[in-house]
């Protein structure tokens, strides 16, 4: 069940989206998809959602049938966990399936850091697509492996949220 500040996130995302006549993608890793169920709970969802892909293993982050279609070279030299990745995740999916706003992601959920990885349980990387550019930040959070998949989950919708917000502003 959504908390009541979720759902209206949830909400305010649809309706901005909505407004101008946006799609939105999701690339996620990390939260395993609930970025995308936050946003498909809304009713009237399919008026923007475009579509959504778990980016789990390294092939579907590379495969660009069915998968995302990343440079194996950049994940290669800088990890699945960084801003480059993310970014490169979120430009090449939006691409592949016409969204005009995107958000992806890529953590360590734990309960253990990867043995491939020099970074810690809760360190994660978000990316948002918009029709000016994109845009990453670097966020840690601490938890439980599903809290710290709910914490994911509502950092990216909340800059998702903002990004449009400020297309919004800048647009008009």
């Amino acid at each position: 069940m959504l908390k009541p500040e979720d759902e209206k996130l949830a909400i305010r995302i649809g309706e901005g989206l909505l407004r101008g006549g946006f799609r939105v993608a999701t690339v996620e890793t990390t939260a395993g998809g609930l970025i995308s169920a936050r946003l498909l709970s809304i009713p009237g969802a399919s008026r923007w959602f475009e579509r959504g892909i778990v980016a789990y293993s390294e092939k579907s982050k590379i495969d660009a049938l069915g998968g995302v279609g990343i440079n194996p070279k950049v994940l290669k030299k800088h990890g699945s966990v960084s801003p480059a990745v993310v970014e490169m995740l979120v430009e090449n999916f939006c691409k592949i399936v016409g969204a005009d706003f995107g958000v992806a992601e890529s953590g360590l959920a734990g309960p253990k850091t990867s043995q491939r990885s020099k970074k810690s349980v809760g360190n994660v990387f978000i990316a948002i697509k918009t029709p000016n550019g994109v845009i990453s930040e670097d966020a840690y959070f601490d938890g439980t492996r599903l809290e710290i998949m709910q914490k994911i989950t509502r950092c990216a919708l909340e800059m998702l949220s903002e990004a449009i917000t400020r297309f919004e502003d800048n647009d008009s």
